[in-house]
């Protein structure tokens, strides 16, 4: 016949032609050893939030099923069978498991990225004026940086009047335009 999982008792009772009779018993143990299956959502991408080196995602979650019962489904990012939250720029792997209801599991992983076209902010400082060195057709000028931010990190701030991050030098006389770039950490310029 068919058993469900778990033990199950059966007694046995013979009886001769004369009434006699004896009892006995026999245990039909029924285990599960099948793994419930698991399917996650594709991998997500998203931008991050503005102003923001992160984003709020709203994470699709798996499909699970079992041969008895699905009892838990978590995930590695906030323990709970809800990934959604809020992620960091770049990649977190985020593990999936099911387990059932006698103990058995799968696991799978989906990736959750989140991009940074965020460009970095920079603003010039004012335009400065100064008079040449006495006896001199230039002036050693102490140059005023930008003012620069982004939402995850600045890598670099570089004039193109000396490749550095520091434009003071000697300038002729006339005017001479600096142009400043400033890169993020994800290259964003």
């Amino acid at each position: 016949d068919t058993y469900d999982v778990g033990i199950t008792t059966i007694t046995w009772t013979v009886t001769d032609i004369h009434g006699n009779s004896s009892t006995d018993t026999q245990t039909i143990t029924i285990t599960d050893d099948e793994a419930p299956s698991l399917t996650v959502a594709a991998d997500q991408t998203q931008t991050a939030d503005p102003g923001s080196c992160d984003a709020a995602v709203t994470v699709v979650g798996p499909v699970t099923a079992d041969n008895c019962a699905v009892q838990s489904v978590v995930n590695s990012h906030t323990g709970t069978d809800d990934a959604s939250g809020t992620y960091l720029v770049g990649t977190t792997t985020v593990t999936w498991t099911v387990t059932d209801i006698h103990g058995n599991s799968s696991q799978d992983t989906q990736d959750i990225t989140i991009t940074d076209n965020e460009d970095p902010s920079l603003t010039a400082a004012a335009d400065q004026t100064q008079t040449a060195d006495a006896g001199s057709c230039d002036a050693a000028v102490t140059v005023v940086g930008p003012a620069t931010g982004d939402n995850c990190g600045v890598q670099s701030v570089v004039n193109d009047y000396n490749n550095s991050s520091d434009a003071s030098a000697t300038y002729p006389v006339g005017t001479t335009t600096v142009t400043w770039t400033v890169t993020d950490i994800h290259g964003n310029s």
